[in-house]
């Protein structure tokens, strides 16, 4: 059977050594059409660009290394949802300039036109056409204005949560998988547009709130509130949302029910309470009987009155006892100047290769753990993101290199 003649399935890979400019990447997506103009990467420019799924979805990466790529993209079919994990991209509309940075995703509304500059980096996104984005949203009964379907960005209550990228994590094998086609393949892709109309708001509705604004409001609410414990309808109340609706809408974007978002947004503020510690502790108090007391008086304060249910939950969130978790965070006081082994080894490595192309996954990996597990322990014993952390560590090299020169001088 042709894939291609499935709804357009398609796998696609160009690189700069395949014969084949960088415009030629736009010309075979887009049918040759003159939406992509002056597009351009300079000759010591490297570079792959992949394409996979079909006319309704596809998945797609470029990674680039040296010189630089550019060029004017005008309207198009399709709403681009991506991330960059290494490197810096300027896009220039008509009305504002968005420098995108490694970190949050960032959508480009199918109807606007934009020049862009990017040098050195590393792309994940979502194509997603405009017509069936459309159509789900008519489908989840979301009133669409009649003109350009055009997107604000995820609010940063939601966007710390990762939810298209996590299901993305959980769908990939089967979106690559050229076996997967009509009915199935729809459904999957169904299902990543459900998580971008419900996350990225939507302009131009009048009165209406939209969805994704109902989603912030609650997650701030929870987070706002969390050691009251409030009851699903109270959050629903505050969002403005149906009960039914808070559900379901947790569900689809967060894989959760608002109840189990709750209890684990409470067990993440013990941990860090944890991790913090209290620096005029000894560690014969961080050992003995008093820090049992510190742990049951922190789990109260954050709802959590039967000692043993608490200590299972906190075990099957984090893998460890919180017990464990107080003996750890000795290590990774500011008053010590330590932190924990896996932050230090993360950080060695972010320090062996600040001249590379680091990227959030190799970090995670060199420190032995998940990406979003490396996120945690690096905002709860610096206060910062690993690429946080990397920016500040170049900053650092970068004034410590000029302070040289001018030694010399």
């Amino acid at each position: 059977m042709d894939d291609s003649a499935v709804n357009g399935f398609r796998r696609l890979r160009f690189t700069d050594g395949a014969d084949s400019d960088y415009s030629a990447i736009f010309r075979s997506e887009y049918g040759g059409s003159d939406f992509a103009s002056d597009t351009f990467a300079t000759d010591d420019a490297r570079y792959e660009y992949t394409v996979v799924g079909d006319d309704d979805l596809t998945l797609r990466t470029m990674r680039a290394e040296g010189g630089r790529r550019g060029g004017v993209i005008g309207p198009r079919e399709d709403h681009v949802v991506f991330w960059l994990t290494t490197g810096r991209l300027e896009m220039h509309f008509a009305d504002r300039t968005r420098v995108v940075e490694p970190g949050s995703p960032y959508i480009a509304s199918a109807s606007e036109a934009y020049r862009f500059e990017s040098e050195s980096t590393a792309y994940n996104g979502v194509h997603v056409a405009d017509r069936f984005l459309r159509s789900v949203g008519r489908d989840l009964g979301f009133r669409l204005p009649e003109g350009p379907l055009l997107f604000e960005q995820q609010d940063a209550a939601v966007a710390r949560h990762e939810p298209l990228r996590h299901l993305i994590r959980t769908l990939g094998p089967a979106l690559v998988d050229p076996r997967v086609l009509g009915p199935m393949r729809t459904a999957l892709n169904r299902r990543l547009a459900v998580v971008i109309l419900d996350t990225f708001p939507i302009r131009n509705r009048g009165d209406d709130v939209p969805v994704a604004n109902r989603l912030r409001d609650a997650i701030r609410f929870i987070e706002a509130h969390a050691a009251e414990r409030p009851a699903v309808p109270t959050i629903a109340e505050a969002c403005g949302l149906s009960q039914r609706g808070l559900q379901d809408v947790f569900a689809r974007t967060l894989g959760t029910s608002p109840h189990r978002f709750l209890r684990d947004h409470r067990l993440d503020r013990v941990r860090e309470e944890l991790l913090r510690g209290d620096p005029g502790r000894s560690a014969d108090r961080a050992a003995g009987p008093g820090a049992a007391a510190d742990i049951a008086s922190i789990a109260r304060h954050w709802g959590f009155t039967n000692p043993g249910r608490f200590a299972e939950a906190y075990r099957e969130r984090f893998g460890e006892g919180p017990a464990a978790t107080k003996r750890a965070s000795l290590g990774a006081r500011p008053d010590t100047g330590r932190a924990s082994w896996r932050v230090r080894r993360a950080v060695a490595y972010i320090e062996e290769h600040l001249d590379d192309d680091l990227a959030l996954g190799d970090i995670a990996a060199a420190a032995g753990v998940l990406p979003r597990r490396l996120q945690q322990l690096f905002r709860a014993e610096r206060g910062e993101s690993p690429m946080a952390c990397v920016r500040a560590l170049r900053a650092a090299a970068e004034r410590n290199a000029s302070a040289g020169n001018g030694d010399a001088a």
